[in-house]
């Protein structure tokens, strides 16, 4: 599934609808080496792990965060097996959202339930944990606190669960657990936070998560168990202190929300809403969410639709670039016709939107992640002819594309996801 974006459903379901995304003829300079900001000295955070996937096989690439070059093209793939990983990497692999305490590389298998921690220097699995606990549990997100403790948020809900609570078998739920043994821990149900809908059964399906302070903000997808029918965004605040949920937000006009940018500077969380997938009009409800988390309790402060980006429902987007002034955003295109896939960079106050890159085909691009520190954008491109990560370089003069790199060469599967490790 699209793990660029911050749409939720699974892979099984929606394996053609979030596959693919393409780019329609502006494939850019051939790549050179980039000019590194901060003189070659690396950074914690600096690494960068890329998805490769045909929904059947993974692969796992590695690149340099300082140039945007290949370090390692397959670091680890489905076929990689040792004793500290009794499961292979499925086709359905993500990455989380944003690095883990002390910086290790981890992936999270939504098919097998499984985080496994890899070593980025040798690519051997370290460690493996189930968190399926005996059903299909869907992980989505992996957020640390420290190097002992943990959050897993997990998309589906165990309908035969057994009674005993210690089993920790339920499901739509955070998981608690430490990374370092690792083991689960403890389990903060979420069900009774899913946005009710007349008539129908919601799920709260908690999706993508982000720390900011000693809160732990996770964004409820709210879907019934066909994604047919969904509530409203909401956010769901847990103090990471007590594993107490301590309030909710609500983004009352935008549906399926769960791509998280956070703005240091201004203390705003961007929430970027995909809409409804069974709504024939999808893009109604998408949009952009603001929250002030600089008071108490964060607040919404305004919604904005996805009218901007080609009237079309946002695939994915970034928030942070330019102290929150500039995102970048991905369209959805349709599976007959045009329009494809689009890459586009939004000004935040005029609120207007400027078309970068067209897809070959829809359903290929991936996740757009920024990094404000070097004034950069990636873009994952899955294109069947000539899949690539797409690199722009923004300044005063607006993004211009810097290069574009096979992120995963001799093996040939096309890049889903990209996130900093």
């Amino acid at each position: 599934m699209l793990r660029l974006v911050f749409c939720s459903l699974t892979i099984s379901l929606i394996a053609v609808a979030v596959a693919a995304c393409g780019d329609d003829g502006a494939s850019g300079p051939p790549d050179a080496a980039s000019t590194d900001p901060d003189g070659g000295a690396p950074r914690p955070g600096d690494g960068l792990a890329v998805v490769n996937s045909d929904y059947v096989s993974t692969s796992i690439s590695l690149l340099d965060g300082r140039t945007g070059q290949v370090g390692k093209g397959n670091c680890l793939d489905s076929g990689t097996r040792t004793p500290n990983n009794t499961l292979a990497l499925s086709g359905d692999v993500v990455l989380p959202s944003q690095p883990q305490a002390g910086n290790p590389l981890v992936t999270i298998d939504r098919s097998n339930g499984a985080l496994t921690w890899i070593d980025p220097g040798t690519c051997l699995p370290l460690r493996q944990l189930d968190v399926s606990t005996d059903f299909f549990a869907n992980p989505h997100d992996l957020v640390s606190v420290s190097p002992t403790k943990a959050y897993v948020t997990r998309y589906e809900r165990n309908r035969t669960p057994t009674a005993d609570p210690a089993d920790r078998d339920e499901g739509d739920d955070v998981l608690i657990i430490d990374p370092s043994v690792p083991v689960i821990t403890g389990r903060i149900a979420m069900a009774s936070y899913a946005v009710a809908v007349p008539n129908a059964t919601i799920q709260a399906r908690p999706d993508r998560a982000r720390l900011i302070g000693g809160t732990l903000f996770v964004a409820l997808s709210s879907m019934n168990a066909n994604f047919g029918i969904a509530g409203h965004g909401r956010l769901v605040m847990i103090d990471t202190a007590t594993d107490q949920v301590t309030g909710t937000v609500d983004l009352p006009t935008l549906q399926n929300c769960s791509g998280l940018s956070y703005v240091a500077a201004t203390q705003t969380l961007v929430v970027a809403c995909a809409g409804s997938f069974r709504d024939p009009d999808q893009a109604a409800g998408s949009g952009l969410a603001y929250i002030d988390v600089a008071v108490t309790p964060p607040t919404l402060r305004r919604t904005e639709p996805a009218t901007p980006f080609g009237g079309r429902a946002l695939a994915g987007y970034a928030g942070t670039a330019n102290d929150g002034s500039l995102g970048f955003g991905v369209s959805y295109g349709e599976f007959e016709g045009r329009p494809k896939d689009e890459l586009w960079a939004y000004d935040v106050t005029a609120r207007t939107a400027t078309k970068l890159l067209d897809a070959r085909d829809s359903f290929t691009f991936g996740t757009v992640l920024a990094d404000p520190d070097r004034d950069r954008v990636y873009l994952t491109d899955a294109n069947a002819a000539q899949p690539r990560i797409h690199r722009y370089r923004y300044d005063a003069d607006g993004p211009v594309l810097e290069g574009s790199v096979d992120a995963n060469p001799g093996v040939g599967l096309p890049p889903r996801e990209i996130a900093r490790y």
